[in-house]
């Protein structure tokens, strides 16, 4: 505690060298966002956060805090708003034609070093993608990307080898300038990017410092200093706000608790596609029974987890395919009320009787909120009559027993890509499969959506999926959980964080003359 404390009051002190009031005058548009406007001093200053950055170059980069401000330097070709719909940013639009997609650039965008961005910097751009490496943050977007070309200096061609009909979300990565990086000047922790701030300083395990750009996609922003600090885990994050020591943060509920005062008041909420939910072992004889497994979703209490543990900051969803996404219909979907008699049904279908129910669920003990959904879990098996308990070890063990196949049930969740591919989860081949679920069905329908060429195909295809995945229950989902962007109560202006684009309009920020 006292090492935290200690390395709080050196983050103020650092504070302090990052402050420093520009006299640049507001954006006159910026006042179009806020009735309060006038009262905001011109200019302005806040601080945020990141892990050590290896590379300040979006394209190589691995670590999402770090992606969070690459952002604020960087635009992408189009970006997810808060609904998870695909948007226009820097290009105009896409069509699709047969196999291919058309994307056509927004005219007359700049670099911050005055050079046009154009179709040769998102053919370099892809070709850099396709080199990087497998854990990086936008390599994805290049899967099942066949070949690319300049069409002119506004538009290219992509083209792929299956899955157009949710290629909109393959279209959301940053850009970066060709002049710059196939150039002998480049740098990686030298950013030249086309986005609201560019790079001021940067001081290595310490601080990296921003400042408004006057060529921005979108402007320039009214708020024009930004001193980004670097911290080691969630929890200095944390601290720091909580210490006044920096202005935002993006917490999960779990970090969320830990602050008080009115910063709850100052979190809002964006939903992610992060999925939680109870897993079977079906090399168990006791799970291999699909009425079984729906008998048990009948217990599992999901509606007391999201509303005691998480607190409602969680979408209810039995399956792994996000209400939220606009590209989703549940209808047709089985619902699993909390419902005993119908849980005893269903079990005794599958030839078993809660009394024969011995068995723990596996949890992995750093993360209270499943150690809690565990125990309520628990507590519900064997109000039935089973014999259940939690079994909370380390993540690495608990990723040790997971990988073994040696548990009977666990509680699990899931990061899932934008597109909704659940392969990894549910397909027999999946890496994370760890009930070892095999379904020749289950297989054909996760293929169909990743095949399907249009959108009105990926809709249908993922509606059957999302039906059949219910019936079956290879896992049963508690829910997408939300995550909350938490700012200080000096930073006024319409937050609207999304998935991926945390920071997404900042523009419309700024700070009260007060403050």
């Amino acid at each position: 505690m006292k090492l935290r404390l200690i390395s709080l009051i050196m983050l103020c002190f650092a504070l302090t060298a990052c402050a420093g009031e520009s006299n640049t005058a507001p954006n006159e548009n910026m006042a179009k966002h806020s009735e309060n406007i006038q009262k905001a001093a011109a200019g302005g200053k806040i601080t945020l956060s990141m892990r050590p950055p290896e590379t300040l170059n979006p394209i190589k980069n691995r670590d999402n805090t770090v992606d969070r401000v690459l952002r604020l330097i960087y635009e992408p070709l189009f970006a997810l708003d808060k609904d998870m719909n695909v948007q226009p940013n820097l290009a105009e639009k896409y069509e699709v034609d047969g196999n291919s997609v058309l994307v056509t650039l927004k005219d007359s965008v700049k670099w911050e070093d005055g050079n046009p961005v154009t179709s040769d910097d998102v053919i370099y751009t892809l070709g850099e993608l396709e080199k990087a490496g497998l854990d990086t943050i936008y390599k994805s977007c290049t899967d099942n990307l066949t070949s690319y070309a300049k069409i002119d200096n506004r538009t290219v061609r992509l083209s792929y080898s299956k899955g157009l009909g949710s290629v909109g979300y393959s279209l959301c990565f940053p850009v970066i300038p060709k002049h710059y990086y196939s150039g002998n000047a480049a740098e990686d922790m030298k950013p030249v990017g086309d986005g609201s701030y560019k790079l001021s300083g940067y001081t290595m395990v310490k601080e990296l410092d921003l400042t408004a750009s006057e060529t921005g996609l979108n402007g320039k922003p009214y708020i024009t200093d930004i001193c980004v600090l670097i911290m080691p885990d969630v929890k200095t994050e944390t601290d720091a706000l909580a210490a006044g020591v920096t202005d935002a943060a993006t917490l999960d509920i779990n970090s969320l608790g830990m602050l008080s005062g009115d910063f709850s008041e100052n979190a809002k909420e964006f939903y992610t596609n992060q999925f939680e939910f109870a897993g079977f072992n079906l090399k168990n004889e006791m799970f291999s029974n699909v009425s079984v497994r729906q008998g048990l979703a009948h217990l599992i209490p999901s509606e007391d987890i999201i509303k005691n543990i998480y607190l409602n900051k969680m979408t209810p969803s039995v399956t792994p395919i996000n209400p939220q996404n606009p590209y989703v219909s549940k209808v047709g979907e089985n619902i699993y009320e909390t419902d005993g008699n119908l849980a005893n049904t269903l079990v005794s279908a599958g030839g078993k009787g809660f009394s024969s129910f011995n068995f723990s669920i596996l949890v992995n003990n750093e993360n209270s909120a499943r150690v809690e959904s565990a125990e309520l879990i628990s507590k519900a098996f064997n109000a039935v009559g089973m014999n259940t308990r939690v079994e909370a070890v380390s993540f690495e063990e608990y990723e040790k027993k997971l990988k073994e196949g040696n548990f009977a049930m666990y509680l699990g969740g899931v990061r899932l890509k934008e597109n909704l591919d659940i392969s990894s989860l549910a397909m027999s081949s999946g890496n994370i499969n760890y009930g070892r679920y095999a379904d020749v069905n289950m297989d054909k329908l996760i293929g169909d959506c990743n095949s399907a060429i249009s959108e009105e195909g990926y809709k249908a295809a993922l509606s059957e999926l999302n039906k059949y995945f219910s019936s079956q229950l290879p896992v049963v989902g508690i829910g997408f959980k939300s995550d909350m962007l938490v700012t200080s109560s000096r930073i006024k202006g319409e937050k609207s964080p999304a998935l991926n684009n945390i920071y997404g309009n900042i523009g419309s920020w700024y700070i009260n003359s007060a403050d």
